[in-house]
Parts: C-alpha cells; structure tokens; sequence
C-alpha cells in the first residue's frame, strides 16, 4: 500500500484519482482473506544510497487486486470503452498510425489519445507483439498515462511472451518504465525470461530491461546471478550508448561487479570520444554511485564533457559534477568551463535540485569563483531550504532529471 500511496503522491491528483480505486480494491480483497507469499524489493537509503530492502506489502496489495477474480485474459476487470465514431471502424494498422501520428506531431490531446486508447484495449488479443511494442512506447512518448490500458497491455505481454523477439520486448518494458506503469505481474514474468534468454539480447537490448527493472526498483537475487553474463554480452557487444546504459542501471540498482568495471575503463577509455554527452554523464554517475574511483578515466570523462558542454543539458551536467563531488576528483579545466561559461548562460534553465547538485559539488570540492557565488545567491531564492545532505544513489539521480 505505501508503494501505491507513494505513487499517488509523485503523479498528484491524477494519480491520486487512477491508484485510489486500486487500492481500495486491494484493501478488500486483503481483509476477505487473501494471501500472498510473493514480494519485491523497494529502494531504501543504504550505505550507497542504492541498497534496497524487502517489502512485502506491494506485492501483498498487487496479488489481491489480481486474486479478486479469475477473469479471460486483457481484461483485469476493465471495460474498454467504445471507440469514438472517428476510428470505430479503423483497423489495428489505422490506430496505430494514429498513435505514431501524435508523437510525430507531438499532438497530446488526452481526448484523442484516450479513444485510440479504447480501440485498442477492446481488441488486445488481436495485437501482435510489433503493435503492443508500438502502442505502449507511443504513449510512453507523448506522456499519456491509463492505468487500464496498462493492465490490459501487461496481460497481453505475458499471454504472447513467447512470440516476442527480444529487441521487441525490451523496447516495450522500457515503455513500461518510461511512463511509470508498474506491474508486478509483468515484472516478476519477464525475470525468468531474461535469464533463460540472455544470449538473445544485444547489448542494447539487455540495458534497457536492466532500466526498467531499475525504474521500479525492482531487485532479485536472479538478476544479480545474471553479472557473469551480462559482462561477457558486453565485452562480446560493447558500445559506448549500451555500455552507458547498463552502467547507469546497475547503479540504479546497487550493483558494483569488478569484471564490469575493468570493461567500462578499458572500452572508455580507449572509446570516449565515441560518448555523447548523456553518454558521459550516465558513465560518470553510474561509476561514481557504486564506489569505482579511476582518475585516469574521470580525467577523460571531464575533458570529454568539456569539449561537448555547449550542447550539454543542465541534467547531464549536473550528473558529471555530482560525480566528480562524490569521488572528490576537481578536474579543474571542467569546472572553470561549467562555473564562467555554461553556468552565466544557462542558470535559468536548471531546477532548483539541479543547482543544489551543482552548488553543492562545487563547496564539496572546495572550488570558488565569482560565478559559484552567484549560483549560489540564485540557489538560495529558489531553494531556501536546502537538504543538508549531500545527495547519494537514486535520489541524486531523481533530482538531475529535467
């Protein structure tokens, strides 16, 4: 229930108003009996700020929502509505095109979305895989949010887990993690699949199901058996967007493996110039959440950084100086570039929790000049009270993001 709470609160009143009648459900359901020997893992400050710990209740409340009611596949006890008159008669090839239409002319209409939504839950059990992957990573990208179509796409995943291809299955779990759709259910089915199909994922692949589990904070002690593998797809298929990825997801996770270490600074250190600049940031933060400290390539890192800073974004900026706080690197030529020519330009920009990392690495390194005085003026009228902690793990990372 504190996990549904929990999301109420991040989503506000929209969320409140789609997780409420869940939970309600799930209160019944648990006081008429039911009983659930599952659970998940939940983040919870540690030593790292990424360790996690066990919490049943999730998974108590996600059973016996589900426990409720044997009920047919792609339903979950949901009513699609009637699709509107305009796309009534469209095929599932035609909504679809819509979908993608609205995310190419970043149309966000919620009524709009919400009947093509209702055409294609009426008819999920027609989907193929390409069209759930379709369908789910669209609305992921325009931000549209529906609990039930949601429910209705998991089940659908898990009818047709067999038929996906792993490419196609990875880009549809970061679709659920991407727009916050958490489902136990999916969660807990795709694990076993990822590890008796390992080999099958590319790089890529294997990094964004990595993410989504990181996203849900979901931890299990399968997928810290899957380390041996992991690194040798990676050593077999490395490249510097994969290798970025699965890094800042293992950070996310609380995993510090040596064999994946010495990958990271033999490829990046040779590859650098081959990372982009959220490329860059994600290495520099995941390396920095685990503990691993390599000056030689947080020096590349930086000198990196700063040849690209004009394009930088202040989250990615605010990863690389969180980075080199935490592992007290000054990397001085960086931080001049990032205090007197990206800061005075760029400062409106930043969220108050993106000066706060930045101001607050710049006192952590002992680095001052004229304009980490005035970030630090403009920090204290947007932010007056600040943590007074400096940030670690997960939540560090939850306040770099735009």
């Amino acid at each position: 229930m504190s996990f549904l709470i929990s999301t109420a609160s991040f989503l506000g009143n929209y969320g409140l108003s789609c997780v409420l009648p869940a939970s309600l459900r799930a209160l019944e359901h648990l006081a008429a009996g039911a009983r659930t020997t599952r659970s998940i893992s939940t983040a919870q400050p540690a030593s790292t700020g990424l360790a996690f710990s066990s919490c049943s209740a999730p998974a108590a409340a996600a059973a016996a929502h589900r426990a409720w009611h044997r009920l047919p596949p792609f339903t979950r006890g949901f009513s699609a509505s009637a699709c509107s008159s305009v796309a009534a008669d469209a095929s599932l090839s035609d909504v679809i095109a819509q979908v993608q239409s609205c995310v190419a002319t970043s149309n966000k209409e919620t009524g709009v979305l919400s009947q093509l939504a209702d055409c294609a839950m009426n008819r999920a059990g027609e989907l193929s895989p390409d069209q759930i992957r379709n369908l789910t990573v669209s609305f992921a990208q325009l931000g549209y949010f529906n609990t039930q179509f949601k429910s209705i796409m998991a089940d659908a995943i898990i009818e047709k887990l067999e038929q996906f291809d792993p490419a196609v299955l990875a880009d549809t779990a970061w679709a659920f993690g991407e727009a916050q759709y958490y489902d136990y259910d999916l969660m807990s089915t795709l694990l076993p699949y990822l590890k008796s199909n390992i080999q099958k994922f590319d790089a890529s692949g294997m990094a964004k199901m990595l993410w989504t589990f990181a996203r849900f904070g979901y931890q299990d002690e399968t997928l810290m058996d899957m380390m041996h593998d992991i690194a040798l797809k990676l050593q077999a298929n490395c490249n510097s967007k994969s290798l970025a990825e699965v890094v800042y997801a293992m950070a996310q996770l609380g995993w510090a493996d040596s064999r994946l270490h010495s990958l990271v600074a033999e490829y990046a250190m040779d590859n650098i110039q081959d990372f982009d600049s959220q490329g860059l940031a994600k290495l520099a933060f995941g390396l920095a959440a685990v503990g691993y400290d390599d000056t030689a390539l947080y020096t590349a890192i930086t000198q990196a950084a700063t040849a690209q800073l004009e394009g930088m974004s202040p989250a990615d900026v605010s990863m690389i100086l969180w980075a080199c706080g935490e592992q007290g690197h000054l990397c001085d030529t960086f931080m001049s570039a990032v205090a007197d020519q990206y800061m005075p330009a760029n400062m409106e920009y930043f969220s108050p929790q993106q000066l706060q990392i930045a101001v607050k690495a710049w006192n952590k390194l002992g680095f001052s000049s004229p304009a980490v005085a005035a970030a630090a003026v403009r920090l204290s009228e947007v932010l007056p009270h600040l943590a007074p902690d400096f940030p670690d793990g997960i939540a560090a990372a939850a306040a770099m993001q735009p």
